[in-house]
């Protein structure tokens, strides 16, 4: 082998080596910004989530379940009445 074929295959080993390099800096340059991306539709599910446990409770307190008592099926409130037992 000839020293131009070394050196040729020098060459092409330095080349491969440095298209390797640069793909392997791409892929971590992509990789990390699909991990951003993938945390901020985290935050935003979890915040989504947060609001949506807010509005389970607001729906479901008591106050509001009275107001669609009165408004929607016309119920009134009621003072309670003691409740007299017969002695034991």
């Amino acid at each position: 082998m000839g020293r131009s074929a070394l050196a040729c295959l020098a060459l092409i080993v330095i080349a491969g080596l440095a298209i390797w390099y640069v793909w392997q800096g791409w892929q971590i340059t992509d990789l990390s910004s699909k991990v951003i991306v993938s945390r901020l539709e985290r935050d935003e599910l979890l915040a989504q989530r947060d609001r949506l446990k807010l509005e389970v409770i607001r729906v479901w307190s008591l106050e509001n379940i009275e107001r669609i008592a009165r408004e929607r099926l016309g119920m009134k409130r009621i003072s309670p009445k003691p409740l007299k037992l017969p002695p034991p």
